[in-house]
């Protein structure tokens, strides 16, 4: 499973059979998709840096097919399927399950090829400052953030995750790696990659300090469009 990194919130997972390609915003270079084989797009949600309209534009030259969630308006198009939070959608090979978010749309837990894989989207334990954010109450991030969290650990429990991508975004300062560190401590994945942090790659080497000793692979990366690793 070779897992790439492509800006923000998206990611290439290429397995022997598949690919499957996840909040994807920016051209994707021509070397990271295959033809011949099955290529499925995810979209967590319609936020304008987890969704373009650009991705439509690989079905005319690779077999692709489109999983959004449902607050996506309706492209149609037989290859465009919709989901909402805490659905099941199953094709050849792959079995897809969404959960909830902590804003707009769904959060992926997908199984393929003996790989556990999920994607949490804006699902984040938005532990704002008040004082920027007044209509923010914490107490209400938090607990809305730990009951998904707990609907995914009692779903998915038999079933641990290979690579999890989990938001650690810096615009929430010292709370920047909250999200992903509770994630660890509950759901235990073997490789957790973080995402949702623009250009500012110094929260990853944070984040894999403190989680030093967790049982987690945290892997260091500082460029887009880059292979991060091979599980």
């Amino acid at each position: 499973m070779k897992i790439i990194y492509l800006h923000h919130s998206g990611f290439i997972v290429e397995l022997e059979r598949m690919t499957l390609i996840f909040d994807a915003i920016t051209n994707i270079p021509p070397h990271f998709l295959r033809k011949g084989r099955k290529n499925y797009f995810f979209v967590t949600h319609s936020h304008q840096d987890h969704f373009s309209q650009k991705i439509l534009s690989y079905g005319s030259d690779y077999d692709t097919t489109y999983i959004f969630s449902d607050d996506i308006p309706e492209k149609g198009g037989r290859n465009i399927h919709y989901m909402a939070p805490y659905q099941k959608m199953s094709f050849p090979g792959i079995e897809i399950e969404t959960f909830g978010s902590t804003d707009l749309g769904v959060s992926f837990f997908v199984q393929a090829e003996g790989k556990n894989i999920f994607h949490s989207g804006d699902l984040n334990w938005w532990d704002w400052d008040t004082e920027s954010h007044p209509n923010i109450n914490p107490e209400v991030e938090e607990r809305d953030f730990k009951a998904v969290i707990q609907k995914i650990e009692a779903q998915t429990g038999n079933h641990k995750m290979d690579v999890a991508f989990v938001p650690v975004d810096s615009r929430l300062g010292g709370s920047a790696c909250r999200a992903a560190e509770y994630f660890i401590d509950k759901l235990h994945p073997k490789v957790l990659i973080p995402m949702h942090f623009w250009e500012d790659f110094s929260v990853i080497r944070t984040l894999a300090n403190r989680e030093t000793g967790s049982g987690t692979e945290i892997p260091l990366f500082d460029d887009r469009n880059v292979v991060i690793g091979n599980y």
